[in-house]
């Protein structure tokens, strides 16, 4: 037989044989609690912070083509920005999921054209992959249906078993989320979910981030995902008396080293950008998702500028004059 009909043969019974002994895809590593987390990111030009979206992609992705985030396609168009989204992505809405799936794919996306996304962890990140479910819609638990191929128990809601794994250890969402920090300071600015209280047990954004963790993963001491002192629940700076607050919030800037913090979770019912303690606390939770009243508001910081993005237009952010007794209603 002539070689020239014997190579072929040859390479297509050793293909087979190759592909066998090849060893199968692993899996992406678990998340540990060790792993470093980037917190710390400098020499931005540009930075555009989201509040709480609640289930609402839509409006999550109305108010991203406000900021010049993402083209009308939904991909990103932001080049160099750098885009934080300060928590609560769950809860109170049905389109958990593709939010979730937007600022995945976004975060790809920005890293290409030199930007990036910061997606914080927020209480309620934390209350779904711990299996609080008190405001977890049916129709989003029943959108996490196909994470698990075991039939949900008779009598129990669509979705709990695919919702539980998504949110576990091994799951789309709770890996990745728990790769995310609850804290970041980009410049001189720290954006988190709640607020970050004189009394957490961290002298540097690496070992708040780890404390927050620990409460994540199996077998560790209780830590502040869940502690109400915590970064993700404290509200001191939103609702207590400013002549309290101010100092407190001072002493905490200096010992992470910056000059003002961003805060979500304390929704303004009036959908506008509130300014705190000589305009050192600055709080954008307005109301984003539908539920909450549909406030599209972003925080842009440029060159030191703060300015409040709205629907009819950009307003500058001046700092205002400490007030005594200054509350705002929860």
């Amino acid at each position: 037989m002539s070689s020239t009909f014997t190579r072929p043969l040859l390479v297509s019974m050793l293909v087979p044989l190759l592909l066998a002994a090849a060893p199968p895809p692993t899996a992406p590593a678990s998340p540990q609690l060790e792993d470093v987390i980037p917190d710390t990111f400098s020499g931005v030009a540009r930075v555009v912070a989201v509040g709480d979206v609640h289930g609402d992609v839509q409006a999550l992705k109305e108010v991203l083509r406000l900021a010049g985030l993402i083209n009308e396609k939904g991909r990103w168009s932001g080049g160099k920005t750098h885009l934080v989204q300060t928590g609560d992505i769950p809860d109170r809405g049905d389109h958990t999921r593709e939010a979730f799936e937007l600022l995945m794919r976004l975060e790809k996306e920005a890293r290409a054209a030199g930007g990036r996304v910061h997606t914080l962890l927020g209480n309620h990140e934390v209350m779904n992959m711990l299996g609080d479910l008190r405001y977890v819609t049916p129709g989003e638990l029943a959108s996490f249906a196909d994470q698990d191929p075991t039939p949900d128990a008779p009598g129990t809601q669509q979705g709990l078993n695919g919702h539980r794994a998504a949110y576990g250890l091994q799951g789309r969402y709770g890996r990745w989320l728990r790769t995310h920090p609850a804290v970041v300071r980009i410049n001189d600015t720290l954006f988190v979910h709640g607020g970050v209280a004189p009394e957490v047990p961290a002298k540097t954004l690496t070992e708040l981030n780890r404390w927050v963790k620990q409460d994540l993963f199996p077998g560790n001491p209780p830590g502040g995902a869940t502690n109400p002192q915590g970064p993700l629940w404290f509200r001191g700076y939103a609702l207590g008396e400013e002549e309290s607050a101010a100092p407190a919030l001072e002493a905490v800037l200096q010992r992470f080293g910056a000059k003002r913090m961003v805060m979500g979770h304390t929704t303004d019912r009036d959908g506008k950008i509130r300014m705190r303690c000589g305009g050192k606390a600055v709080f954008i939770d307005t109301g984003l998702s539908t539920g909450y009243g549909h406030h599209l508001a972003a925080l842009e910081i440029r060159g030191g500028k703060l300015t409040a993005l709205y629907k009819d237009g950009r307003e500058e952010l001046v700092a205002p004059t400490p007030v005594s007794g200054d509350q705002v209603s929860p």
